[in-house]
């Protein structure tokens, strides 16, 4: 191992062992304010993990709020309650545009209609289900090219289905059935929407109940190749309940991981699918809603509803690779001395938002499990370097910026790829300007001998004076 990979493991393994922080966000009168796990409602935009700006769509008395943060979760700016309904999912495009799905109760009806809206266009909410039936559970998820993609649970007939809708542009696509796996009689229910490798693949998982099958639960899933949907694939069957499943929100970035409720030891636990081996750990009481953030095959985020010591609880599961695997792991009530029910997890890479209280208000909290590739512990340590890199994620170009606290600063920068191999180092020659204390680098995504890197995430480090600053930047095709 070279002297700078030693330095950036070093760098890695003090951050992994930080102190999760968790702060306030604000109240509900909902007491599953933030549910369900198969829908999205804590995003960065387009996925960006390392962003000070976070967004959070809740539901409070029928109704969909929208809340902020320009401070990694320190501070809340004031809610704003923007539709009639509840169950929201929430995704923000590349850019920073907000798009939501709901589901909303038309009295005229009597039923429950699926809507979608960006927030930051005057077009009015769009009715993505048109039906008859009662459409539930909405989720989305928002491509590069800026077509929205939403799933729904509907009831056909006394049987629910699982259908698809796209919109370009305030366009909508034809509804497409997704769910066509097992007999008439099969439910299904709690679609979840994400994109994935290879190809950008549009994904969505859901849970299937067939009693007429040998084996009647199913966690089943389909992806959409161009403009065709793939035969639907299985990823778990058994005769014990499977039951709400939740996709990673990815935005392609890597290739399918999933979670789900899975009772086939004889107790319901959280299982997770994808990413990293292995995932929740056996407990004695029933594990609920899980919910994934995992990438590739270097970290992973896993949290779960959990009633194992009479109480209800969220607890977690953290993977870093480099950290020699499962490094930490436990429940929120005694990592921050919470002493009231936690439920109802939604997480987002290291982010992670719940509902918590048994009386009304009830709290919605965000706990920041921070990221083990030292950007946070170097924001925290380091005020006197102005350090950005936009775009970020990037296609062709990418510009680097810092500031130096003199001209005299000694800096070199190099990037890494995601297992610690040096792709890209830059001579001090070229970033130490006299006469300039900000430093202005562009990079191309190439390595030392002009060959185009792979799409992936990679770590920018600068040396100032000894001194060592982290950044992820995320390369895409």
């Amino acid at each position: 191992m070279s002297i700078q990979q030693k330095c950036l493991f070093c760098i890695i393994i003090c951050c992994v062992y930080t102190r999760a922080q968790y702060h306030f966000v604000t109240t509900s009168n909902s007491f599953d304010a933030t549910a369900f796990n198969n829908s999205h409602k804590i995003v960065t935009q387009n996925g960006e993990w390392m962003s000070d700006t976070i967004h959070i769509v809740y539901h409070s008395s029928d109704s969909v709020y929208y809340i902020f943060t320009t401070d990694e979760g320190i501070s809340w700016q004031t809610p704003v309650a923007f539709h009639e309904g509840i169950c929201p999912a929430l995704d923000v495009d590349t850019y920073g545009f907000r798009h939501v799905a709901w589901q909303y109760f038309d009295s005229g009806s009597g039923n429950y209609e699926v809507y979608y809206d960006c927030l930051d266009d005057w077009a009015p909410p769009i009715n993505v289900s048109e039906s008859s039936g009662n459409s539930i559970l909405p989720d989305l998820v928002i491509d590069s090219s800026l077509v929205a993609h939403i799933t729904w649970t509907e009831d056909v007939d006394g049987y629910n289905q699982i259908f698809y809708r796209s919109c370009d542009n305030g366009f909508l696509s034809d509804t497409f059935r997704i769910s066509d796996y097992g007999s008439a009689q099969a439910t299904n229910s709690h679609s979840s929407i994400s994109i994935f490798q290879p190809d950008n693949r549009i994904y969505i998982l859901w849970a299937c109940v067939d009693t007429s099958s040998y084996t009647p639960y199913h966690i089943l899933y389909r992806y959409k190749e161009g403009s065709n949907w793939i035969t639907t694939y299985s990823l778990a069957d058994h005769w014990h309940v499977l039951r709400h499943p939740s996709l990673d929100f990815c935005y392609g970035l890597d290739s399918l991981s999933a979670c789900w409720e899975d009772s086939t030891s004889g107790n319901l636990e959280a299982f997770f699918y994808g990413g990293n081996p292995g995932g929740g750990y056996p407990t004695q009481g029933h594990s609920m809603y899980p919910v994934i953030s995992t990438v590739g095959e270097n970290w992973s985020y896993l949290f779960w509803q959990e009633d194992s010591s009479g109480y209800i609880d969220i607890y977690y599961n953290l993977y870093y690779l480099w950290a020699g695997g499962w490094y930490d792991g436990g429940s929120l009530r005694a990592l921050f001395n919470i002493d009231e029910p936690i439920r109802f997890p939604n997480c987002c890479g290291a982010y992670l938002i719940w509902t918590q209280g048994e009386i009304l208000p009830y709290s919605i909290y965000f706990a920041d499990f921070e990221y083990p590739i030292g950007v946070e512990q170097t924001k925290r340590n380091y005020k006197t370097t102005s350090f950005s890199i936009a775009p970020n994620p990037f296609s062709k170009l990418t510009n680097i910026k810092f500031q130096t606290p003199s001209s005299k600063s000694q800096v070199t920068m190099s990037i890494y790829d995601a297992t610690g191999r040096l792709a890209r180092s830059f001579p001090v020659t070229n970033l130490c300007n006299p006469n300039k204390s900000v430093v202005s680098v562009y990079w191309d995504g190439t390595d030392d001998y002009g060959k185009e890197l792979p799409t992936g995430t990679y770590f920018c480090i600068l040396n100032n004076n000894n001194e060592f600053f982290l950044k992820k930047v995320v390369k895409l095709k």
